[in-house]
């Protein structure tokens, strides 16, 4: 359990480091899509991508590692969380909208990925994935709507 809110807390920070201070500000320049969540849901989703990525972790880490599923499932979801925290370099401090976009759309193919490896090691772990994939869906398309009313906003 220590060692899953452990790879949380080191991915959230390196969230916030990649984010850096300026987010109220950036996001003060930006229009929006009509569908967008305010600022402080943002943050209500980021935890819940914490609970829902802290428990996964905590239930594969329980199973018996070794299998080689087991390692590309476990490397999977590090290297995914390690690009959502560096996605926010991208965003907030290149101001890349276009290749944070293009990034939002690889996430997709990760997320089935992992949803199908985690169906064959813990159905739970797998399960528990359906919030944080329906959000991928809204994410993509926010994504798409935030870079093409803000096509300026590009380093």
């Amino acid at each position: 359990m220590l060692m899953a809110l452990g790879i949380c807390v080191l991915m959230a920070a390196l969230e916030g480091l990649c984010a850096g201070k300026n987010v109220r500000l950036f996001y003060a320049e930006l229009r929006f899509p009509r569908y967008s969540a305010p600022l402080w849901v943002w943050t209500i989703i980021g935890g819940v991508y914490y609970v829902i990525f802290g428990f996964v972790g905590y239930r594969l880490l329980l199973i018996e590692f070794g299998s080689t599923l087991w390692s590309f499932t476990f490397g999977l979801i590090l290297f995914m969380m390690i690009v959502n925290g560096l996605t926010n370099y991208i965003i907030f401090r290149a101001r890349n909208l276009g290749f944070s976009f293009f990034v939002t759309c690889i996430f997709p193919f990760l997320d089935v990925s992992l949803f199908f490896c985690l169906l064959r090691l813990d159905r739970l772990a797998a399960w528990s994935l359906i919030p944080y994939l329906v959000y991928r869906v809204y994410s993509v398309w926010w994504g798409y709507g935030l870079w093409k009313l803000n096509p300026a906003i590009i380093m």
